[in-house]
Parts: structure tokens; sequence; C-alpha cells
């Protein structure tokens, strides 16, 4: 259902993964509808077959067939009424969708839009070529052709918040603010200021989010989980602490949590995608 794959190493620096999600109704109950929670990436989305939509905090959003969407902060379902869905999806590094584009990022947080207002081109020709094409191979290859087309004309520089997410990430989400412009020599403000531009949400709110991601992978649906060991491990400042933060993303206190109900998360975390590690390649 959910694979990744490798971008050209020009484009690591600013795309995390490629990925499809491929979906079949008779797979589900009812409709198709997968628990998800925030990644600390931004997306870009393309329908190949059928169309998702976004339920969040109990309100519905279509998405459009190709799409932008910034961080996610809150829990979220992507659900679909179609029979069957084949989706296209790229994980840009956390400023990766900045550098390429410059798009206003607090505006697209927990917010989709149309991806043609992103890249501000039409897209009636990809739309030939995505559909003419015969495999996965040739359609992420195609996918990714728009972003080396853009890297070569805008030429980004990494900058002192490229840092900053390296630094958080190597911390496991676990370091403080203040560690942080200590080891990068800015001041507060402007690390607020900057990763605001950059990536839509303050970085105190992104370590939270990353720290929770390295968390939920140690999670595994066939042993049983010591939750009070893993606060400790991943710094937190006392168990309720720990459970209001799995409350937030995952709806239900650590004791009523129980990760082998939701197969896509456990396919997400299962390939390390997220902790940006172990992606496939197209084959």
């Amino acid at each position: 259902m959910f694979e990744t794959y490798s971008p050209s190493i020009i484009l690591q620096p600013y795309i995390a993964f490629f990925y499809t999600i491929k979906c079949h109704r008779s797979d589900y109950k009812n409709s198709i509808s997968e628990f998800c929670m925030p990644s600390g990436y931004a997306h870009m989305g393309f329908h190949l077959r059928g169309l998702f939509y976004v339920v969040q905090n109990n309100k519905k959003q279509k998405l459009s067939r190709y799409y932008a969407v910034g961080q996610q902060t809150e829990r979220y379902y992507i659900n679909s009424d179609s029979n069957d869905v084949e989706f296209y999806g790229v994980t840009f590094q956390p400023t990766g969708l900045w550098h390429l584009f410059k798009p206003n990022m607090p505006l697209i947080t927990n917010k989709a839009v149309a991806t043609n207002s992103v890249l501000s081109c039409n897209l009636n020709e990809f739309t030939e070529n995505f559909e003419a094409e015969q495999s996965t191979k040739s359609r992420i290859q195609l996918i990714e052709n728009i972003f080396t087309e853009r890297l070569s004309s805008t030429q980004p520089q990494q900058n002192v918040i490229d840092s900053a997410f390296q630094l958080i990430k190597e911390n496991y989400g676990c370091c403080s603010i203040k560690s942080l412009i200590g080891q990068l020599g800015i001041s507060e403000r402007y690390l607020e200021k900057k990763f605001k531009t950059m990536v839509g949400i303050t970085p105190t709110t992104y370590k939270r989010i990353v720290r929770f991601n390295f968390m939920l992978a140690e999670i595994k649906a066939d042993t049983i989980t010591d939750y009070q060991l893993l606060s400790a491990l991943f710094n937190y400042y006392d168990f309720p602490h720990f459970s209001n933060d799995f409350k937030k993303y995952c709806g239900v206190s650590p004791s009523k949590f129980q990760v082998d109900r939701f197969d896509f998360l456990q396919e997400v975390m299962a390939s390390k995608a997220l902790l940006n590690r172990n992606q496939q390649n197209p084959s």
C-alpha cells in the first residue's frame, strides 16, 4: 500500500522521499479511511486514480487532483469514496518546499492548496504524460523532473535554519531552544522568525512533532510498551506531559492506544520514511 523511493542526489537536500499509496475499497469495511499524524514534513500529492479528502478537527477538506500542503500540526484522516486510489506523493525536507518555490508557509499549514498555485504553471502537459506513463518508476521520474528543472533555475542555498533541522533530528527532537541557538550562534528571535517563514510553524512545535515521531517508532505491535520508560528516554518533563502529547497526536491516552489497529500508520513507521532512512528505490 505504501512504498517509498529515493530522490536523485541533487534533490536530497530538498526532497526527503517520493512515495506511492494504493488503496482498494474492498479492503475496508466501509469507505477508504486511514489515520495520519503530523510528520514534520510538507507534501505534494498527485492523484492518478481516485481522490482523497482530509478530515481534521471534524472538518472536511476536499483535495485537488494535484495539491500541496505545508506542516500538519494536528492528527487527521485521509479518506476516499472512490473504489480505488492510486496516489503519488512528494515529501519535502522541512525547508525544501520553501527553498524551491517560496510559498507563504504559514498560510498552507494544515491547509492544502492546488499545486499549480505553488508551481505557478499549467499542468496540462504534465497530466497527459502522467496518465500515459505505464510504470511507477516512469511516473515518479516525471514528477521528479519538475523539481530538477526548478532546482536548476532557482539554485537555492542552504542556510542556518537547515542546520537547525539537522541538530533537531540528531537529537531526536529532544534538544532545547537554548542549546540550538547556542550551537548555531543566532538569537532566539531570529530562529523563531526564520523558522516561521521557511516552515510555517515555530521551532518548539516542530521539535515536539519530531520527538513524538521518533518515540512512536519505538512502539511495536507485538511487544508490551513501557510508556513511563519511553517518556523518560525522550526527555518529557513528566508523564502527564507525555500523555498530553499522546492524546494530541493519537487521539487517545497511551494505555488505550493499539498500534495494530492502524495498518497505514504501521506501514509508514516500519518504512522508517519519516525518520529519513532506509528508503527504497524504484524498480
